[in-house]
């Protein structure tokens, strides 16, 4: 008898303990002044969605931020490469002559468009030579190039995020043809010449764009000119070669100061 009082016992020791740690268990994932009846019965409540969060004002570099067309004035130094008298074997003022000009172009995408440059370049200096019947006098030089190339650069430099906030820059490459063309111009008929031509161009800059449309920027060109002699008559005899012909280098190396539209 004493033993099935002692196993009753037992079993409802163990009983108790197994219940009270389930229940323990339960009121622990509960929500406090819920029961579990309640809290089945009770729908629960739609998730709540995040707010909408404002959209950031679009930031740089935002496509088609440097398409459109664009105008800049520009000086630098100007190579002239055939302007050397024949009859008196002497070269015009050195190698490099200032210039001046305009520069208008039409970004037809943010990477590339067409560029055209007319450049003016000018020199004075002695010419003439007494010891071939030329009289020495001061002459001066005229020089123009019109050059339209086609500037291209890489769309990771117009699309970077590294840009700086103040300035973007933009380097480019630009490839076309130059019509070049100089005159020396002097009193006495021997000491005027000129020469004119034509060929590739091709070069390199460098564009800062700083505030609104406002830019600087530094451009070279290396032109392949294929030049024509030029004959006149000097002292009675006509077909006098004045200008040897051929192909020259001639280098250009602007700075430029502009408005992009």
């Amino acid at each position: 008898m004493k033993r099935y009082l002692l196993v009753a016992l037992v079993t409802a020791v163990i009983t108790t303990f197994v219940a009270g740690s389930a229940m323990a268990m339960q009121s622990r994932y509960k929500k406090p002044g819920t029961t579990p009846a309640a809290e089945e019965s009770t729908p629960k409540a739609k998730e709540e969605s995040p707010a909408k969060e404002d959209k950031p004002a679009p930031q740089f570099p935002e496509n088609g931020w440097h398409k459109g067309p664009y105008l800049a004035a520009h000086g630098g130094f100007m190579q002239a490469t055939n302007d050397t008298n024949l009859l008196t074997n002497l070269k015009f003022d050195g190698k490099l002559n200032p210039a001046v000009g305009i520069t208008f172009g039409w970004d037809i995408a943010d990477w590339i468009g067409p560029m055209l440059q007319m450049t003016y370049g000018f020199a004075t200096d002695t010419v003439g030579d007494g010891n071939v019947d030329t009289p020495v006098e001061n002459g001066r030089e005229h020089a123009l190039n019109l050059s339209l190339f086609v500037r291209a650069t890489l769309p990771y430099f117009t699309r970077a995020t590294w840009q700086p906030s103040g300035v973007k820059i933009i380097p480019y490459l630009k490839l076309g043809g130059t019509a070049h063309g100089l005159y020396v111009n002097a009193n006495g008929n021997g000491n005027k010449t000129g020469a004119f031509g034509g060929g590739i161009g091709f070069g390199a800059g460098t564009e800062f764009y700083i505030w609104k449309g406002v830019f600087l920027a530094i451009d070279f060109t290396e032109n392949v000119i294929f030049q024509k002699a030029v004959f006149k008559t000097v002292r009675g005899t006509p077909n006098t070669k004045i200008i040897d012909g051929g192909t020259n280098l001639q280098a250009v190396l602007l700075g430029l100061v502009g408005w992009h539209f």
